[in-house]
């Protein structure tokens, strides 16, 4: 447990330095990949091992942390933070149960960052057992006492003899007299500097989070080492009791609805070249229907399937049967509300929201196929299925740059001015540095001068903001680069004067 204790301490330690008052970059990586590999020892060390294919999601917890030196969105830097310490209670679980039920997931990572609290009191007897200090200190007096003593007079009787030694030797040399002279002048304004109030309130802040850090992370080793770490209690799963011929009635007239619903949605698809269609209302109303239709299938699905009360083949094969219409009639709607979303994103433009929308409706997509081999087949579980294929669709989320997928789709639409279309300037500089790509290249091919010199002032205060070198640990590539492009951009000498506010 020694070593335990003094890697909390380093990990909280690291933590303040990579991340208090720091540009999240590289960073979030230096920091993720020790701690996982630290992780995995203590596991091990403590063979609380039962399946090390939960090790696997480690691999999306670190692919996530590497986002941070590559893309700037900031949403994503602060869900991302959420996911990967939800990835990482399911990494445990997964780890360390060789069987788990889906619906005490959630309860029991809860329970896994919460629990630790309760172990706080013990933290500091654990301290004071892995680092002795007050007996180290008896038995360094007692031994090296009078050792410590010459030393002391060593460095006194040295001083007034150093300071002979060094004004002859700068009096000898005028380089050395200069190096020694910026050497002291240095400690004197760092020594300023550390008088400094805000200084010192940083330190305070910084001691502050590294000890709370370190008290945390001890009482949540100490809480995943116990033999049950994420329960209070004895857990037991819920029980359904509904007679089969009731639930079968139910997902009947469901399917009505659906199959209705699903003929609507065809016809109204028709009616987009009439003009009489709004593809506004149709696109949000269509997603939201979607999301609706997903969760009353799931629910639908997992009350018929935990049904606990004996059903005859009959009622077992009909089960089946509308499940499946239910799971047909959902992918029909996924498809039209695919299509509305797109034709409404070719005529009004794109923007993060409608992106999201957009791998949102891929994934219940693909999220369909454990779902209809679920309905066939009882003995599947798709839980996990479900599990990977979310992961992955975030993953691919995370890396596919939305930032420059608006900037590239807006500036296309608005070059070959396909009728007439009007470019949300503003929205466009929100892109940023993961965007400045396609501006700069919107800013070469554009013959409107207001655009231009629209532009133009975008991108000297963006240069401006990246004047400011970043250090090791807060390098990312979007920056790095803007950094490039805004270098080799070369400005024309544009006579436009606007009365142009600056909204970014």
């Amino acid at each position: 447990m020694k070593f335990a204790v003094i890697a909390s301490l380093l990990f909280s330690i690291l933590a303040t330095i990579l991340f208090f008052g720091q540009k999240l970059g590289i960073s979030m990586l230096i920091f993720v990949l020790p701690f996982l590999c630290f992780t995995i020892y203590l596991l091990e060390k403590y063979k609380k091992v039962k399946n090390r294919r939960g090790y696997l999601i480690g691999i999306a917890i670190i692919l996530l942390s590497i986002t941070y030196a590559i893309y700037q969105n900031t949403f994503f830097k602060v869900l991302n933070i959420l996911v990967m310490l939800i990835l990482y209670g399911i990494m445990l679980i997964d780890t360390m149960q060789a069987k788990y039920q889906l619906e005490f997931v959630i309860r029991r990572i809860c329970v896994l960052f919460t629990k630790p609290i309760l172990y706080i009191s013990k933290v500091w007897y654990l301290i004071k057992k892995v680092f002795p200090i007050k007996q180290n200190v008896d038995k360094l007096e007692s031994k090296n006492k009078k050792m410590i003593e010459q030393i002391i007079v060593g460095i006194v009787a040295s001083v007034p003899l150093l300071i002979i030694v060094t004004m002859l030797l700068a009096s000898a040399d005028a380089d050395f007299a200069n190096g020694i002279g910026s050497i002291f002048w240095g400690l004197i304004e760092k020594i300023n500097q550390m008088l400094d109030k805000k200084v010192w309130l940083e330190i305070c802040m910084r001691v502050s989070i590294t000890v709370v850090l370190t008290i945390y992370l001890i009482s949540f080793i100490m809480n995943l080492l116990k033999k049950n770490p994420w329960s209070n209690k004895e857990e037991k799963a819920i029980q359904i009791k509904v007679e089969t011929i009731i639930l079968n009635t139910i997902v009947t007239i469901l399917n009505f609805i659906y199959i209705a619903f699903c003929i609507i949605q065809v016809k109204s698809l028709l009616q987009v070249e009439n003009g009489t269609f709004s593809y506004a209302h149709y696109a949000r109303e269509g997603f939201f229907q979607l999301m609706a239709v997903s969760i009353i299938n799931f629910v639908i699905m997992v009350v018929t399937t935990k049904n606990t009360i004996q059903s005859t083949k009959y009622q077992i094969y009909y089960r089946k049967f509308m499940n499946l219409v239910l799971a047909i009639a959902t992918i029909i709607i996924l498809i039209s509300a695919f299509l509305r979303m797109n034709l409404y994103g070719e005529a009004y433009g794109y923007t993060f929201l409608r992106i999201l929308v957009y791998f949102a409706l891929i994934t219940e997509g693909i999220l369909m196929i454990p779902t209809i081999i679920y309905i066939l087949k009882d003995n599947f579980m798709p839980w996990k299925s479900y599990l990977i294929i979310v992961t992955v669709m975030y993953l691919v989320m995370n890396f596919s740059n939305i930032s420059q997928i608006i900037a590239k789709q807006n500036i296309n639409r608005y070059l070959n001015d396909i009728d007439n279309v009007s470019l949300d300037v503003v929205y466009l500089m929100q892109t940023k540095e993961d965007g400045l790509e396609e501006v700069i290249k919107l800013y070469e091919k554009t013959d409107d001068a207001k655009l231009k010199y629209q532009l133009e002032l975008y991108f000297k205060d963006l240069k401006e903001k990246l004047s400011e070198e970043d250090s090791f640990t807060q390098w990312n590539y979007s920056r790095w680069n803007a950094r490039k492009l805004l270098e080799n951009i070369e400005f024309e000498n544009n006579s436009y004067n606007p009365n142009f506010r600056r909204q970014y």
